[in-house]
Formats: structure tokens, C-alpha cells, sequence
């Protein structure tokens, strides 16, 4: 494995002379002798010139992940314009696609074309084909059931749509959800073409915005604090740091999350509400594997107390995965990378990174954010969303269970409230450590504050810092790319999975290390991404990128951090590395430019590089060691990985 140099004044010293010389000897020989251990989004077109030569075959396109896209590649030198502008300056193309509305039968669907001049325009799918009326020209929509579509470009939600004529489709042309390719021809000769996959209900494709976005949808352009007091840390560490601000919240208390099933955060909550505290939480309702009886007790116990849940579960659904996980705690701003429960910020399992941003912008814009997805359709009430739903995994007993020989708490218990010592309590343990942390001390994070795995990394002091607030779908993974792209002397990644060597994020840590950038990707070593991401650690041995498969080593459980820390900036936030998740998921992000907070992460991060390093033989170290130190080559290093 490689040694990360920095160039800065920064420096972060090591323990002891021995590691530098291992890391200064040994880095090179490993680079040279071992090698690193190791969604469906509508896509793929073949765009068309205005000759109607193929610019791209579809199966060229289709494989090329450069060359996809979220959605129909707009063709070459398209410009796109709505109705009040020149209709000389328009080039003939298919500009929107409406395919499955949110009517029966899909009735009102549509699309939307630019022609330059009337004339003898027709569209085709390779199995039928409609003539556009004659006298057709400029920005307009074509639809089956005019009336209809005009209603569905109302709710395009940024009102750009509204007023342009609506014609009517001759005959029979149907637009099919399950994907299709379209031609826009000039007398019978195709002059735009787009291609698509599966489309999920409510959506719409816009050239301009060279994606699939739901009704009423806008994303939201990056949010820039200077001057914020922030605070990183990491998991499972300090799992007092998520929850430590309910406890003095005096305003408001907004929790959004992808689950939420930890007794230890609704004790909290309700606890504030009680108080007069203003508490609203949302959560996804269709998570993978199911909305868990965890979950489900958790939402529970606080619709009863009176707090506001709401469950991203309506239609048209948004987002495919409300995956973000944050909190606003007065004008706290909390941004995680781990779900609230005992193995995220309980501090059960998950290796998670967190950072709080004490400023009443940042946590204004992210509770503006929040109300944004709160008050929106397919936020469902909880009693609304529980009547219809279905629970899975472990039942767990009311809050008042007294099965136990101890009665409500659960402690000696066969279904304790906590868990504790219990066979299934609410988290779900079914575990067998009291609160008082006797035996097992596993299960002593949701019921009390200490983490089963040593506090190694503990919060720095709070310092200022610069913040820009990301969000998914609209910036999050342009931003991040940018940043990559600009970076000059290290980018240190963190992530469960990746999409591969030619995802666009891994494609970036790969343009930076070309261009002498340090980088390095520590992924996940659980049983489900071992084999994946071993093998793309071997599908770029070969490059100037270092790539590595976690090894816990009883530190933490497992790789679920989604974060980077590039030059003096570090981002934290839900992001995984699919396209699915930057563009169709709501994910939070926080970039935080500060040296400090950057080498907090970092170190951490290169403590749990070495937990997965190659190991050498002793003998092989300490006879390095010996030859480096008498060569007078050993110097004191910045942070380094072995």
C-alpha cells in the first residue's frame, strides 16, 4: 500500500519512530510486490445529427459509462428554448418526455418538440407512427388527450411549460413507461432520436435538465456558509455526539432519516417534546428489506406521545429513497452518514462519520430543506402510512412490557422495553447486557452512552469553518466531482461499495491520482462487498490509486461511511456511489473546508487503512527498519498508511 504524503504545515505526528520507518521503508516494495486488498436509471440514447446519421450506436452508448446519462442525451448542437423565444434559433428536437403520468392508463401523456418551421414533421417508434399537423411550429407539446396534458405541464413545477400550445397526435401513439425510442423525422427522414428505460410514475425528462425528475420537483442550487463553529467526529467513537444536542434543545427538534428504530432517540425526543420542544421527524416508508417492527415501534411510541412523523411513502413519490440522515436542533445543524439506530448512532457497529455545524444559517437552510420534503403529498401522516403498511423482522414488546422478573425495563426480562437483558427487546438486540453495561457491553449504546468498541478518536475543539450545504437529486455529485477535479495534493475516500471503476465519482479519484494526487479508497470487507470491491482493488492495481478492503480488527463493525476528505476539506453525508443515489435519492451533504477538521478525518481514516493493510512478515519490518534508520533515511512523516 502507498504512504500519503502532505505537503502543508499541518502536521499530524506519529507515536513512534518505528511506524515512520515501516511506512518510509515499505511503502514503494508494496506498491510494487502486492496488490491493494481488496440502479436503473432511464438511460442510453442514440443521438442524432440533423443529417439523421447515428451519432452514437445504442449499444455503444449503452455500454460506455461515459456516455451515460440520467436520461435521453440531448442531441449535438441542440438549443433549447421555450415558446416566446426565436423560433429561428430553434434545431429541430424532442425536448420533453411526459410517459407515466399520474392518471389511469397513463391518459394525458405527452411530449414535447421543437421545430423550427411547419412542414411535414412525424414521429415514430419503430411501431407506430403520427403525423404532426402542418402547420406546427416552434416550442409545443403533443399529446393523445390534449386537455389532460395541458393539466400534467402545469405541475412541471417550474412553470416554464405553462401556456405552450397542446396539440393533439393523430391516431394512436402511445408512449410506453417500460422505455422506448422516439424519432422525431423531417419528410420521413429522422433528424432527433431518444432512447429510455423504465419510468417510474409522476416522472418527466427535460433536455435542459438532462434527467428524470418527479412533479412539482426543482432541486436546490448549493448553499455556502462562511464563519460556521463545527464539530466533526466519528462512530462508533462518540455515540453520545448525535444526541447529546436533544437533550438541551429549547426551539425545535427536526429528524430526517432513512430508519429510525432507536429507543435511545425516542426517549430523547419525546422527552423534548414534553418540554414544549417542537419535534417533526420524517423517514423513508419503503426502505430495502422492508419497514422494520423496530422502526415501526419506534414511529410508534412517538406518534403517541404526540410528535409529527411523517413517512415518505405517497405518489408520485419524489425521491426513490428518502436516504438522507440529519437533525435540526435549534440552530444546530447535525449531518451523519449513519442511520438512527443502535448499530449507526448508537455506536453498535458502523464505522460513521458525523459533523456538527452550530450556525443558524446552515441549520436554517437544512430545516428549510426539511419542510420542503415534510409538506409535499407523498409525505404521509404516520397513521395514515401504518394502516396500510406491512412490518417485517422482529416484533418487539410496548414500552410497558412487564414480562421480565423487573418488570417495564426490561433488565432480567424476556421482552424488556430497552432490551436489555431481553430476547427481543425494542432495538432488536436480543441481547443480554443490562444498562448498568454488565456483561456484554454490545448492547450498552442504546440504553447508555458508551460505545461496545474503544473511544479512540474523540471529538476535536469546535472551529470555524466555511460550509456549503449539498443535496441530492440537483448538486451533490457535481459538487463533489468538482472538488475532486480541483484537488492539488490528497483525496482520502471512504465508502461501503462503488459502482464500479468507471462510476463518476471513481472515475474522478482516478483522473486525480493520474495527475499525482494522493489518493486512496477504503471500502467495505462485509461478506456482501467483499467480493466486489476486492475486485476492483484489482481492476486498478495497476494505477497510481490506492485501493483497500477494510479490516476492522475489533475497532468498529463495519465500512458505512460515505465520506472524503480532499486537500482541507472534508464532506460528510448519506451519499453512496451509484447513480441512483445522486440522482434520484434525497441525500444530504456537508463540505466543511477547515485543515483541522480535514486531518481529524484523516486520521481516523489512516487508523483504519492500516487495521486492512498487507501485513508483512516481522522479521522482513524490522530488518527495513534497521537498514533506514542507519541510512539516516527516517524523518518524521504527516500521516501515512501502512
Amino acid at each position: 500500500m502507498r504512504r500519503m504524503r502532505r505537503g502543508r504545515d499541518r502536521s499530524v505526528w506519529f507515536e513512534g519512530l518505528a511506524s515512520i520507518a515501516v511506512v518510509v521503508a515499505v511503502a514503494a516494495l508494496v506498491l510494487a510486490l502486492v496488490a491493494p486488498v481488496a440502479a436503473a436509471s432511464p438511460v442510453v440514447t442514440a443521438p442524432l445529427d440533423v443529417t439523421g446519421t447515428s451519432a452514437a450506436t445504442p449499444s455503444v452508448a449503452a455500454t460506455d459509462p461515459a456516455a451515460m446519462s440520467n436520461g435521453p442525451v440531448a442531441t449535438l448542437n441542440r438549443s433549447v428554448a421555450t415558446s416566446n423565444e426565436s423560433v429561428a434559433k430553434l434545431e429541430p428536437a424532442i425536448v420533453e418526455l411526459y410517459p407515466n403520468p399520474v392518471t389511469e392508463g397513463n391518459r394525458g401523456e405527452y411530449l414535447v418538440v421543437q421545430l423550427p418551421s411547419a412542414g411535414n414533421w412525424s414521429l415514430s417508434d419503430g411501431h407506430h407512427t403520427t403525423v404532426i399537423p402542418p402547420d406546427t411550429n416552434g416550442t409545443v407539446a403533443l399529446s393523445m388527450e390534449p386537455a389532460l396534458a395541458t393539466d400534467h405541464l402545469a405541475r412541471a413545477g417550474d412553470g416554464k411549460r405553462v401556456g405552450i400550445p397542446v396539440h393533439a397526435l393523430e391516431g394512436y401513439f402511445p408512449l410506453a413507461a417500460a422505455g422506448d425510442r422516439i424519432e422525431l423525422r423531417r419528410e420521413g427522414e429522422p433528424v432527433d432520436a431518444v432512447s429510455y428505460g423504465r419510468v417510474r410514475e409522476g416522472y418527466r425528462w427535460r433536455a435542459a435538465w438532462g434527467e428524470w425528475r418527479p412533479d412539482g420537483y426543482e432541486p436546490r442550487v448549493p448553499e455556502d456558509v462562511a464563519g460556521a463553529v463545527v464539530t466533526p467526529f466519528v462512530l462508533p467513537d462518540s455515540p453520545e455526539m448525535p444526541v447529546s444536542f436533544f437533550e438541551t434543545a429549547g426551539d425545535r427538534i427536526l429528524v430526517a432519516g432513512y430508519t429510525l428504530e432507536s429507543d435511545r432517540v425516542v426517549d430523547r425526543l419525546v422527552a423534548a417534546h414534553n418540554r414544549g420542544v417542537e419535534v417533526r421527524v420524517l423517514i423513508e416508508g419503503t426502505p430495502v428489506g422492508g419497514f422494520q417492527n423496530r422502526g415501526a415501534h419506534a414511529a410508534e411510541r412517538l406518534h403517541a406521545a404526540g410528535v409529527e412523523v411523517r413517512v415518505l411513502d405517497g405518489e408520485p413519490d419524489r425521491f426513490r429513497f428518502h436516504h438522507a440522515k440529519y437533525a435540526i436542533v435549534d440552530d444546530h445543524a447535525i449531518v451523519l452518514t449513519e442511520n438512527w439506530k443502535r448499530s449507526g448512532t448508537g455506536g453498535g457497529s458502523n464505522r460513521g462519520w458525523g459533523i456538527v455545524a452550530s450556525d443558524d444559517a446552515v441549520a436554517d437552510s437544512l430545516a428549510a430543506l426539511f419542510e420542503n420534503d415534510t409538506v409535499a403529498a407523498d409525505a404521509r401522516p404516520w397513521s395514515a402510512f401504518r394502516a396500510g403498511a406491512t412490518f417485517h423482522g422482529p416484533l418487539v414488546a410496548p414500552a410497558d412490557a412487564s414480562a421480565g422478573a423487573n418488570g417495564a425495563d426490561g433488565t432480567n426480562g424476556a421482552a424488556g422495553a430497552d432490551g436489555t437483558n431481553g430476547a427481543a427487546g425494542a432495538d432488536g438486540t436480543n441481547g443480554v447486557a443490562g444498562a448498568d453495561g454488565q456483561g456484554s457491553s454490545w448492547l450498552t449504546t442504546e440504553s447508555g452512552s458508551r460505545s461496545a468498541y474503544p473511544s479512540r478518536f474523540d471529538p476535536p475543539t469546535a472551529a470555524l469553518a466555511d460550509v456549503e450545504l449539498l443535496t441530492a437529486p440537483g448538486n451533490a455529485a457535481d459538487r463533489v466531482v468538482d472538488r475532486i477535479d480541483a484537488a492539488d495534493d490528497r483525496v482520502l475516500a471512504v465508502v461501503p461499495r462503488t459502482g464500479g471503476a468507471d462510476q463518476r465519482i471513481v472515475r474522478a479519484l482516478r483522473r486525480a491520482a493520474d495527475r499525482g494526487v494522493d489518493v486512496h479508497l477504503l471500502l467495505s470487507g462485509e461478506w456482501y462487498d467483499r467480493e466486489e470491491n476486492r475486485a476492483l482493488a484489482e481492476r486498478l492495481a495497476d494505477e497510481p490509486i490506492a485501493v483497500a478492503v477494510a479490516d476492522p480488527r475489533g475497532r468498529y463493525g463495519k465500512i458505512h461511511a460515505k465520506g472524503l476528505v480532499i486537500d482541507d476539506t472534508a464532506i460528510v453525508g448519506s451519499l453512496n456511489w451509484n447513480e441512483q443515489a445522486a440522482t434520484e435519492n434525497r441525500e444530504v451533504l456537508l463540505a466543511v473546508e477547515n485543515a483541522g477538521v480535514a486531518d481529524f478525518y484523516a486520521q481516523t481514516y489512516a487508523a483504519d487503512w492500516r487495521g486492512g493493510g498487507v501485513q508483512l512478515p516481522v522479521g522482513f519490518v524490522g530488518g527495513l527498519l534497521a537498514t533506514m534508520v542507519g541510512a539516516g533515511l527516517v524523518a518524521r512523516r504527516e500521516i501515512a498508511f501502512v
